[in-house]
């Protein structure tokens, strides 16, 4: 299918994997995107094994820190997890070194990314696609594929009667990234009322010098106070819990605290009701578009899987077959990662010393009953 051009709606992982991976089957692409630009504050995701080996097949230069386990820790108690389905590891990386080095590899390609495009039209015919912004620019091609994230304009062309997808899932999610070249294993903190996640994850971005770690936590509040959030208030909420932590964390957070280069990056959290259809005769879904129920921090490596897969279906001449089993695949993977992780996200920490202990009792259980292994 080389004589085609695919418009992709989104420059995220999955719109610019995409078009790597059809650049080196020779098949033409374009990427417009509605931001202007994508540098400013990032966070910090995990990327598994499957992911990690879909990086690698796009040629892309090493990024991020590796890690092999998952360390939980209950107060006292704790529990070591390795994944044992994979020989690789995972990582552990900025969105945003991740993201260089995909723009990187999309202009040695050649390949088009227009920044400042916010789609106001989509039209397809049988004759192919165009794409209008809301400045009037026009972009044409023979197909077209929604990368545009969980409040996609696609999907809701693809679904008309399925109303607003994007729900509030009860949280301000919060990400610190500060300088600190100690290897630190993803490691997940319960203490009463809250956890905190951290874990080495690399540079920040190509022009960084030294290692950082990143910190993540959730503060469980009402979206209207989520969406009024400000830097002072989640540093306040976060200097509050900070006098809980044992003394390896809190040193940690001072180094955040200390750190003029340090990076804050909070928002709530929103997540959706997967759309019935994701294709048409010349449009799909892909990535968050598709399945926008956030799949427990496997997002980004669902949407490198989503990339391969769809890659593979334009290639071999985007048929009505290969469409169908592209949505049931992915979906079905999604939906279990997706399910798992409403479910583990929707239970609220425990609130006394003695729930997180009982919590640490099942999973040091759990550990023992493994023997410390378990895929994920």
């Amino acid at each position: 299918m080389s004589g085609e051009k695919v418009i992709i709606v989104g420059g995220g992982v999955a719109g610019l994997s995409l078009a790597i991976m059809l650049a080196e089957q020779n098949i033409e692409s374009q990427v417009v995107e509605a931001r202007q630009r994508f540098d400013g504050p990032t966070s910090g995701v995990r990327i598994s094994a499957e992911g990690v080996a879909i990086l690698k097949f796009m040629q892309l230069d090493a990024v991020g820190q590796d890690t092999r386990r998952t360390d939980l820790r209950f107060g006292g108690l704790s529990a070591s997890f390795s994944d044992f389905a994979h020989a690789a590891p995972a990582i552990v990386v900025t969105r945003l070194a991740l993201h260089e080095q995909l723009m990187k590899q999309a202009r040695s390609l050649g390949i088009r990314v227009v920044t400042g495009f916010n789609v106001a039209n989509m039209a397809e015919s049988a004759d192919g696609v165009a794409v209008t912004s809301d400045s009037g620019e026009k972009v044409t091609g023979t197909l077209l594929v929604g990368a545009d994230g969980v409040g996609s304009k696609l999907r809701q062309k693809l679904n008309p009667d399925q109303g607003p997808t994007k729900t509030y899932v009860g949280y301000l999610g919060v990400g610190l990234i500060t300088i600190d070249e100690t290897t630190i294993e993803m490691t997940l903190h319960h203490y009463p009322g809250h956890q905190l996640g951290i874990a080495s994850c690399g540079r920040v971005n190509e022009a960084a010098a030294r290692k950082s770690i990143f910190m993540w936590t959730h503060i469980r509040m009402p979206e209207a106070d989520a969406k009024l959030a400000t830097r002072a208030s989640v540093e306040a909420e976060l200097a509050r819990r900070a006098g809980g932590w044992h003394s390896e964390l809190k040193s940690k957070y001072e180094l955040y605290t200390n750190d003029p280069d340090a990076i804050l990056a909070y928002g709530p959290i929103y997540n959706g009701t997967p759309p019935d259809h994701w294709y048409s005769n010349r449009m799909i879904l892909i990535g968050d578009a598709a399945h926008p129920y956030g799949p427990g921090g496997q997002g980004i490596s669902m949407a490198l899987k989503d990339a391969k897969a769809l890659s593979t279906v334009i290639a071999r001449g985007f048929t009505e077959d290969d469409k169908r089993e592209f949505q049931q695949s992915r979906s079905r993977e999604s939906r279990a990662l997706g399910e798992a992780a409403e479910k583990r996200n929707a239970r609220a920490a425990s609130s006394t010393k003695w729930g997180v202990f009982g919590e640490g009792l099942g999973v040091k259980a759990m550990e023992i009953f493994t023997r410390g292994k378990l895929s994920f």
